[in-house]
């Protein structure tokens, strides 16, 4: 079935190419087994509209969806699945909330307000990350409405009739760059809902702080996936940091997530109190955890220390010890710096033998391309080895790691050690493999392998003589964008001649033109698509397009702006 999907795509792809005047095109297919599905997507992007179109199969069932945009008098029109963002002013712990449907909608954005309106039906998304798809679902119109209404208040709007009605409106407060609060209320999924927050962020302190009342019905997310949620009542969390040595975060968390993909919402609830230390070369770290879910509570205590040997050498040991209430003690290692938040299903409540396990690890630098990591771990009079590290080339980015996740819903053993898998080969010319991995919620790894290439239409995108063409462009422009500290930098802007291109998680980018350079390099900090704020440290200002076995990375360093220091200057 999934050789069908992608084969139909890939001939579509043809015929989209012919048909069409100017448009750059990227195939690709996939499979995860996160959420069993499997297919594939083409995107199409031309001088005054774009969209894509996707296939595949849903744990077995076929399913579909596409989309496409253009300019109209101002207004940007929607025709087909839309992700419409869904973003209240409260939300200040996560704000990637989204609201799946499928019509007709136009928006419009200006200085001081924007406007979104959308008719169509409900549906529920799914995908790999590979292709789009959605199911239809019940008759819908949205109305999502924002305006400035001085220097430091901004009214909202979020208004949903379906079966189910929603009317938030809310409010934000700026007193200045670095304090804001907010108020929403209303209807929520035809129960009441009503939240508050305030966000402050100074040079060595950094407060969030958020209340929510909300009916269970609630939920914004429409994807196929556990692996979403909501907060609920109350949130706070607290970073403090008196000098650049030792930081303190306390934190209290409310979530409700669903289980199982389309199941009902579940509760948790999550403490935690830690400690890091920074002293030249050393550093150490420690932790408090408590966590509660379908009436288990579960309390746990971490320990880490490292050392850094210059830049070419780095060793840590890790303890972790949880204890379930009314059952035996567990233990398993925690990743030096702290741990991530996720959900799982509850395992049996049958109390297990008392368990410690001792880790460390050893992670040696070759160079800025390459680095190896060992991780020896300890249990039960048993010695366990794993094997990671990274590795970056013009054709080749791999990065195998370990994190650990914690894991609420399952109180018996919260906190699970897993692999952490990401890997891309550029095979030959633009067709590039892919490999990733995720925690799933039962704690288990799940993994997404995909390929993707793309194909460009010049004609109409730029003048290669008469008649039409469908062809490769053969010159590349390629390069790494990292931070100070040699960090990769995503989501980094670049103005390369008239493109634009974005770093990805390892901090890469890659354009092509017809021909060859140079271009005008010119990075934009102001349209980087992550949440930092960033100086230019270094870059060049031109770019020569070369072949692709003749190409090289150029280098682009950034700096981090704190936050209090970047209000002054702006």
């Amino acid at each position: 079935m999934y050789l069908r999907a992608t084969s139909a795509l890939l001939l579509l792809a043809g015929v989209l190419a012919q048909s069409a005047a100017a448009q750059v095109f990227k195939v690709q297919g996939g499979t995860s087994t996160l959420i069993n599905a499997q297919g594939g997507s083409v995107e199409f992007k031309a001088p005054d509209y774009d969209g894509n179109i996707g296939m595949g199969f849903f744990d077995g069932h076929f399913a579909y969806g596409a989309e496409a945009r253009t300019l109209f008098h101002g207004y940007t029109v929607l025709a087909g699945d839309d992700m419409v963002p869904f973003v209240l002013p409260t939300d200040v712990f996560d704000g990637t909330h989204y609201f799946s449907a499928r019509g007709l909608g136009a928006s419009r954005k200006d200085s001081d307000s924007s406007l979104f309106a959308f008719a169509g039906t409900t549906s529920t998304w799914m995908g790999t990350g590979f292709f789009n798809a959605a199911t239809s679902d019940n008759p819908v119109g949205i109305l999502f409405y924002e305006r400035q209404l001085s220097d430091r208040l901004r009214f909202f709007s979020r208004d949903i009739a379906s079966d189910r009605q929603t009317a938030l409106q809310g409010l934000e407060w700026k007193q200045n760059k670095w304090l804001k609060a907010s108020l929403t209320g209303g209807i929520g999924s035809n129960q009441g809902y009503f939240a508050s927050a305030v966000d402050a962020e100074a040079k060595t302190f950094a407060f969030k702080a958020s209340y929510v009342l909300m009916g269970d019905l609630f939920h914004r997310i429409t994807i196929a996936s556990p692996m979403s949620s909501e907060v609920d009542k109350g949130n706070v969390q607290m970073l403090y940091k008196p000098n650049p040595f030792v930081s303190i975060t306390t934190g209290h968390q409310n979530i409700l997530e669903p289980l199982t993909i389309g199941g009902p919402m579940q509760q948790a609830t999550v403490n935690q109190v830690s400690v890091d230390l920074h002293i030249e070369r050393f550093y150490f770290g420690t932790g408090l955890f408590s966590s509660t879910a379908e009436g288990r509570a579960t309390e746990g205590t971490n320990f880490y220390a490292g050392r850094r040997f210059g830049q070419l050498l780095e060793v840590n040991a890790n303890y972790f010890r949880s204890a379930p209430e009314g059952s035996a003690t567990t233990s398993s290692p925690t990743t030096a710096g702290g741990t991530t938040t996720g959900s799982t299903t509850p395992t049996s409540t049958t109390p297990g033998p008392a368990e410690v396990i001792l880790s460390g690890t050893l992670r040696e630098r070759f160079s800025s391309r390459f680095s190896l990591l060992q991780l020896i771990s300890r249990t039960e009079g048993q010695t366990t080895v794993a094997f990671g590290g990274d590795f970056t080339s013009n054709r080749l980015m791999a990065r195998v790691d370990y994190q650990n996740v914690y894991l609420p819903f399952r109180p018996s053993q919260p906190f699970e050690q897993a692999l952490a898998l990401n890997a891309s080969i550029r095979v030959t010319g633009p067709w590039q493999i892919t490999a990733a991995s995720n925690v799933a919620p039962d704690g288990h790894i799940r993994y997404s392998f995909g390929v993707s290439t793309y194909l460009y239409r010049l004609n109409g995108m730029m003048t290669t003589g008469p008649g039409d063409s469908f062809s490769i462009a053969r010159y590349m422009v390629q390069g790494v964008v990292n931070d100070d500290h040699g960090d990769p930098v995503e989501g980094a802007a670049l103005h390369i001649g008239k493109q634009v291109a974005y770093s990805d998680s390892s901090g890469h980018f890659m354009v092509r033109f017809s021909k060859r350079g140079p271009f005008a390099l010119s990075v934009a900090p102001d349209e980087f698509i992550n949440n930092g704020i960033y100086e230019v440290v270094s870059a060049p200002t031109q770019a020569r397009a070369e072949k692709e076995e003749m190409s090289s990375d150029l280098q682009v360093v950034v700096r981090l702006v704190p936050r209090k220091q970047a209000a002054v200057q702006r």
